[in-house]
């Protein structure tokens, strides 16, 4: 071990905060105290890059996006109210990293909204459900686990879940889409009742806004988590995982995109490509954290599982004992 590396470890900071941490329990942890989790956490992200396995679920939802994006557009017309074009192109200026990535995206919205498509209950519609399920696919093919408490899937049986949880994410995603479109027209309906206009209520809608999209990346990481992986025992909906992964994808987009819309310059150096490059920076980044979120909730059941399979081990020779 390096000398700098043996002085830092025997400091009498580091090696108080070892031993707190081996005693704390965080809110979601299910009894595994801080340390063991860090330890194991590391130990498992050691063992299997997490930076390759994001690249691959990357490149897997990269492909995924236009066959996705057929069938969304495809089911727009179907929902049955007013101001969705509208509120698709709020919602997808919230959440690119700049104007250049919102015009491409808004761009492709109006094209799948205006372009007459026959499409639905057709083979092309089925093939893009199909198609757009890859990127999940890639995903759950990344929480594989040869650990207690996991299962071994067959390749059908992975893409039929892939194929349930694209669905499920559909309509959670159409359900945010109608939930935003009718808070914004009820509460200003509400609040020009009671008297209250102009900018407070845009504010409102706007901070309303925000409380639905924080809880469309919650529900939607949370479903992943709680479906995705293989395990015997499906984890809890309210995870430690994907509050982490929540919060972290937010606070990640946002900055990314308040520096690329504030110092970077790569429109100079890479033209209109620089976009797309952009594009995928998030999608790596978003991969990455999913990740993370995932291997925490790994490691904390992991520990959970191997102490009751420890406690179990023992209560037997004193069962034996008793008869």
């Amino acid at each position: 071990m390096i000398d700098v590396e043996k002085i830092v470890l025997e400091s009498k900071p580091v090696r108080w905060t070892i031993h707190k941490s081996k005693s704390l329990v965080l809110p979601g942890f299910d009894g595994a105290p801080l340390y063991d989790v860090i330890v194991f956490f590391l130990k498992e992200t050691a063992r299997e890059s997490l930076t390759e396995r994001a690249a691959a679920i990357s490149f897997n939802f990269l492909l995924a996006i236009p066959p996705f994006f057929i069938f969304i557009f495809t089911l727009v017309p179907f929902i049955p109210l007013q101001n969705v074009e509208p509120t698709l192109y709020d919602l997808a200026e919230t959440l690119t990293p700049n104007y250049n990535s919102y015009k491409i995206v808004r761009d492709m919205i109006h094209d799948f909204l205006y372009t007459q498509r026959n499409t639905l209950l057709s083979f092309a519609f089925i093939l893009s459900f199909y198609y757009s399920s890859n990127g999940v696919m890639g995903m759950l093919h990344s929480f594989d686990k040869l650990l207690p408490g996991f299962n071994r899937r067959t390749w059908w049986q992975t893409r039929l879940t892939a194929l349930k949880l694209t669905i499920f994410l559909v309509l959670l995603l159409f359900a945010t889409v109608i939930l935003i479109i009718m808070q914004g027209q009820l509460m200003k309906l509400v609040l020009e009742t009671i008297g209250i206009r102009n900018s407070f209520t845009q504010f409102a809608i706007g901070a309303a806004r925000w409380t639905l999209i924080v809880l469309l990346f919650f529900s939607i990481i949370s479903v992943i988590y709680r479906f995705g992986p293989a395990t015997k025992k499906k984890w809890k909906f309210i995870s430690a995982g994907a509050t982490f992964a929540t919060i972290s994808m937010i606070v990640v987009t946002l900055g990314f995109s308040f520096w690329v819309t504030n110092f970077a310059q790569y429109n100079q150096i890479y033209g209109s490509i620089g976009t797309i490059l952009v594009l995928m920076l998030v999608v790596y980044f978003n991969s990455f954290i999913l990740l993370v979120g995932f291997e925490l909730n790994t490691s904390i059941s992991t520990l959970k599982e191997i102490a009751a399979q420890r406690e179990e081990d023992e209560k037997g020779p004193e069962l034996q004992g008793l008869s």
